[in-house]
């Protein structure tokens, strides 16, 4: 009897001191937070957007929680996370694929934007200057930019385009009701219009009040109407720089200046016109009034097509549908000459057919390619 009490309390004690198996629920020390995929979060915002601390304790079933938190907040098109365990510590490594929208702060004038970037990274570490539509972050950036309102002494809310600009690119935060009128365009750089072209041009804009999102589509208008017209048809516009004129009687005027570089002149060489105007070819070339070596004139290109292409009667089907216009641009590199191609077709059923043909033509052709061109009858 006493042999058998001294074994089972000799196996006792063996048990006691078994090695303890690891379960998702022991203590670690975090050592590192990796990110992956994306350079616009650093390691330390992400440690910091989710208070996590290197160097304290942690845990798997606790990183796993704030990779959930992380994925629910729809920062990214993808989240995954890996752990690392290294005796008793373990590594974060975030892997994201990066998709979203620029936000654009529309109507903040007195405040510049990298300093409305750098409020919202210090008090939002998770913060990006792209994000997805409608994310997890955009009730606390309305809170941030409602203070910085606030501070400049104004009582109007701060609201989130959740509509019209987001079915056009763009995350837009505005402050409604405030007067921002727009007191001058101005246009500089290499080759710039003249300042009579430009005041044509701007007279339309300076009746609005400022808005940086509508300011995107202006500069495309720019470039279009200003540049392209006159042959630069790869001019680039630098970020618009605008100068808040202080407020008066309650509003807040500003004047906006446009950086553009022109880059190189093109000059027309040939226009070819195929498919349904083959057979009228000789008609439209003598009413064609863009002589070769002139600088190259998008606009004309597209006026031409609109009024002596789609409006005829061979390309008229209905009163609402006319042929499709496909104008295929060749640019000689050394020369600079631009050489046109116009093909006509019939209407496609579907956009989907239309975007195909447009895929086709502009593997065929290169990359240069001018705007697709079809306008129903009026």
């Amino acid at each position: 009897m006493a042999g058998r009490l001294t074994v089972c309390v000799f196996l006792f004690v063996f048990v006691l001191h078994l090695p303890r198996v690891a379960n998702a629920a022991d203590a670690f020390v975090l050592s590192e937070v990796h990110v992956v995929g994306t350079d616009q979060l650093s390691s330390d915002d992400v440690i910091r957007g989710l208070h996590l601390k290197v160097g304290g304790q942690t845990s798997r079933r606790k990183l796993i929680d704030v990779c959930s938190q992380l994925r629910k907040l729809k920062l990214f098109e993808t989240t995954r996370c890996t752990f690392t365990i290294h005796g008793n510590g373990i590594s974060l490594t975030v892997f994201v694929k990066q998709a979203g929208m620029p936000v654009v702060f529309d109507n903040f004038v007195w405040i510049s934007k990298p300093e409305l970037v750098a409020r919202l990274k210090r008090e939002i570490p998770l913060f990006m200057p792209v994000l997805p539509q409608s994310n997890g972050l955009t009730n606390d950036i309305i809170r941030v930019l409602q203070e910085v309102v606030s501070e400049r002494g104004l009582d109007a809310p701060v609201r989130y385009d959740a509509h019209f600009w987001t079915n056009r690119g763009m995350n837009v935060f505005y402050v409604e009701s405030i007067s921002t009128p727009i007191k001058a365009l101005q246009i500089e750089g290499t080759n710039a219009p003249s300042p009579e072209e430009t005041l044509r041009f701007s007279n339309f804009y300076t009746k609005e009040n400022f808005s940086a999102a509508r300011l995107t589509w202006v500069v495309r208008w720019v470039i279009r109407d200003l540049y392209k017209s006159r042959g630069y048809l790869r001019a680039v516009a630098a970020d618009p720089v605008i100068h808040f004129l202080g407020e008066k009687d309650g509003s807040f005027p500003v004047q906006v200046v446009l950086p553009i570089s022109s880059g190189d002149l093109y000059v027309f060489d040939s226009v070819k016109f195929d498919g349904l105007a083959t057979t009228h070819a000789a008609s439209l070339v003598s009413n064609w009034n863009l002589k070769r070596g002139e600088p190259y004139n998008e606009s004309y290109v597209n006026e031409f097509i609109s009024k002596e292409i789609l409006a005829a009667s061979w390309a008229v089907h209905s009163k609402t549908e006319s042929d499709v216009a496909l104008p295929c641009v060749r640019i000689d590199a050394t020369s600079k000459q631009v050489s046109l191609t116009i093909t006509v077709q019939v209407p496609r059923k579907t956009y989907t057919d239309t975007n195909t043909s447009m895929k086709h033509l502009n593997e065929e052709c290169g990359p240069f390619m001018s705007q697709l061109t079809f306008s129903p009858v009026k």
